[in-house]
């Protein structure tokens, strides 16, 4: 097991890692043990550095063993102090004072972006959530903070029950995790000269390494909510709405390798303006199909009697 930071693994005598094992240094963590959390590895790529609380045991929680070497911790201490704005996408968590062992991000259990696959929701209602979404990167990048790996295994949702098992959660609501691999920046959106990208799970256009940072984030929101949108529909094989299609074409865009302050692409704020406009559109378009659908019913059934 490391001695520093993450990841803390646990082998054996063979030197062989022990997966489905919690590290001691972390079981014994000052935090846990008087929180008397029981934890159990959480997701199987993030072994040694994310755990959660047992599943018999409500409410759960999610534990991240912080890299003091990233911007992780200053950014979620920047976050964690507006969790009042609407717009913040950031967990109600707790990070772990500094002063005790290692710093620990302690935050509620929720599900991944992918399980809203589950919802009988409508096209306007998955619209909203892409909605809430696009804020949150908006946010972000108001903060002058870049997310940089963008995925939706990076996007959870709190489940809509109420009252809620954790009390500052605001249920339906989307969350963004995972700041790691971010940056806070000295310049803005529309500013920013391109840098180097670090490791992300969405692979990079034409394998580019150097991209303005803001605009990469939208290209990942694109897949993002391509994938929401994707596992959300009743018919998976069928393409999405054209109307769908066209605007993540237009936030994908045609990457040119920029070095400059890039224009391939929108920025979150205009992507999340067009997005309202559209899930409008969206919303007039149900409601008119769901007037039409009733009028049919009843001529029916007056033909019919």
């Amino acid at each position: 097991m490391s001695s520093g930071n993450p990841p803390w693994y646990v082998q054996d005598e063979n030197g062989a890692f022990l997966v489905l094992e919690v590290p001691p240094r972390l079981k014994n963590h000052p935090e846990i043990v008087r929180r008397g959390l029981q934890l159990e590895p959480a997701y199987p790529m993030k072994v040694g550095v994310v755990y959660r609380s047992s599943h018999l045991i409500n409410p759960q929680y999610v534990v991240k063993i912080l890299d003091t070497d990233t911007e992780e911790r200053d950014i979620y201490t920047r976050l964690l102090r507006d969790l009042r704005c609407p717009r913040n996408p950031a967990i109600p968590g707790e990070l772990t004072p500094p002063e005790v062992d290692h710093p620990l991000l302690i935050m509620p259990a929720l599900q991944r972006s992918g399980m809203l696959s589950i919802l009988d929701a409508s096209f306007y209602e998955m619209l909203g959530y892409c909605l809430q979404f696009m804020e949150g990167v908006e946010y972000l990048h108001d903060q002058h903070i870049v997310h940089l790996d963008l995925c939706t295994d990076n996007v959870v949702t709190a489940s809509n029950v109420r009252p809620h098992p954790h009390p500052d959660v605001i249920p339906g609501k989307v969350y963004i995790i995972d700041f790691d691999s971010s940056r806070q920046l000295s310049l803005g959106p529309g500013a920013h000269p391109a840098i180097k990208l670090p490791p992300s799970q969405v692979p990079k256009p034409n394998g580019l390494e150097h991209l303005d940072p803001y605009s990469w984030d939208v290209y990942c929101a694109a897949d993002v909510m391509r994938e929401i949108l994707r596992d959300s529909s009743p018919h998976q094989q069928e393409p999405l709405p054209i109307i769908a299609r066209l605007y993540l074409a237009w936030l994908t865009g045609r990457e040119r390798g920029c070095t400059e302050p890039c224009r391939c692409r929108p920025t979150a704020r205009r992507a999340r303006q067009v997005l309202v406009v559209m899930r409008w559109l969206v919303g007039i378009q149900e409601m008119c199909q769901g007037a039409l659908r009733r009028a049919t019913g009843m001529v029916q059934y007056l033909l019919s009697s």
